[in-house]
């Protein structure tokens, strides 16, 4: 059986989050159609368990978590100073784990591997076989576009920021320090996607448009686009199955990443109200972990907001609200928790940014604002238009099970390996 070694920030299972949902069915893709047995080399998030792994994962190897000493020795050289590495890139990096991984791959000699995202490239940079970055999206677009908000309401660090002394954090969370971080991140970025372009074999992203991005500027195709899936059978089990909670409203993912966290303090502080002000009992649920203070300071005083961190299961949450809203401002890629709401059965209103790479049509298969005003309005539709919501319901199902089944993937997959 032909062997690869998939290089991972966190374990690629259960499939219960956007990132890990890919890498999920990647592994059993690449498993159960291409032939591969697969070893996992990652690190650990909170509440990843290696022994559940599933079976078409042959072996996990877990490495030691990055020392915050080791991680600010990486910044203030790798980042600042030399100007060689991305905060993506430092934040990740251990020269000990570097040295475990080249033994795995000298022991295994491994077909393929892949690396998971931009964090975890410099690993395999210098392996000499064949080699994938899967870098899931353009971070440098995404981190541009956070530029254009207001740098007040967001944190660009993530969850790294509330593991650094409160001096630090305070320093690291004014307008002008976030700005200028960003500002050479994204330098950094767009110079590091390049350059690691030219020491792979192959570059995945899951949107068609990042990838001819990419390969314009590099004046040759080593891009590929591998769109992402859903499991429509397992999301599709609430479908019209599961009685909804009347006006209540949803809002899915991790929130120590900058995006999510900005657009759910965007939609507490700015929509929710209006649409308060019309539908006085609608409720707004937050699933995923990673509440971070910022957001639950913008619900302060708001008994309709409720969070409800990590959940095994995200069906139980989600599956029962009556509508589904992606308030998102800034980000890049596809925005899978849009497509999870749609296979589910549950009407989407989503932003222009929530919507990118997604063909699905405005008032047929979801529904599109950015004005918040319009925004709320939509939503006051889909709780109160009972022939609109059912209409939303079916054609957002059917887009999905049409557009988005991991059977698409696993076409496109033939073109990397």
């Amino acid at each position: 059986m032909k062997r690869l070694v998939f290089l991972t920030a966190r374990l690629p299972f259960p499939a219960s989050s956007g990132r890990k949902n890919v890498m999920y069915n990647y592994c059993k893709i690449l498993h159960e159609t291409y032939g591969y047995d697969i070893t996992v080399i990652s690190y650990l998030e909170e509440g990843d368990d290696p022994n559940k792994k599933p079976d078409f994962i042959n072996d996990v190897i877990v490495l030691p978590n990055v020392s915050a000493k080791k991680k600010i020795k990486n910044l203030m050289l790798k980042t600042f100073f030399q100007r060689k590495w991305p905060m993506q890139v430092s934040l990740f990096w251990d020269s000990l784990n570097a040295v475990r991984i080249k033994e795995v791959l000298d022991e295994i000699k491994p077909d393929v591997v892949i690396a998971d995202m931009v964090r975890m490239t410099e690993y395999a940079r210098e392996y000499q076989g064949y080699k994938i970055a899967d870098l899931d999206d353009m971070l440098s677009i995404r981190y541009e576009r956070q530029l254009s908000q207001d740098m007040a309401s967001i944190n660009p660090y993530g969850a790294y920021l509330y593991s650094l002394p409160k001096n630090v954090q305070k320093i690291l969370s004014s307008s002008g320090m976030k700005t200028a971080i960003l500002k050479s991140e994204v330098s950094l970025l767009k110079r590091y996607e390049r350059n690691i372009a030219k020491s792979y074999n192959k570059i995945v992203f899951v949107a068609d448009r990042e990838a001819k991005i990419l390969n314009n500027e590099l004046k040759f195709d080593r891009a590929v686009a591998v769109p992402l899936g859903v499991d429509v059978e397992y999301y599709g089990e609430f479908f019209d199955k599961q009685e909804k909670n009347q006006h209540t409203i949803a809002f899915l993912g991790a929130m120590s990443v900058a995006h999510n966290e900005a657009g759910a303090i965007h939609f507490i502080r700015d929509i929710f109200p209006l649409i308060q002000e019309r539908v006085s009992d609608a409720q707004f649920i937050v699933v995923g972990g990673g509440i971070t203070d910022q957001l639950k300071k913008a619900a302060k005083g708001n008994d309709s907001v409720v969070f409800t961190g990590r959940v095994e299961d995200v069906r139980t949450e989600v599956g029962k609200c009556q509508v589904f809203v992606c308030p998102l401002t800034f980000g890049s890629g596809i925005k899978t928790k849009n497509l999870e709401a749609m296979a589910m059965g549950i009407p989407v209103v989503t932003t222009t940014i929530g919507a990118e790479n997604i063909n699905a049509i405005d008032g047929q298969d979801w529904l599109v604002a950015d004005d918040d005003q319009a925004f709320a309005n939509q939503v006051v539709r889909v709780m109160t238009d009972t022939c609109l919501s059912e209409r939303l319901t079916r054609n957002g199902n059917s887009y999905v099970k049409e557009n988005f089944t991991w059977n698409v993937a696993k076409e496109r997959m033939k073109q990397i390996v």
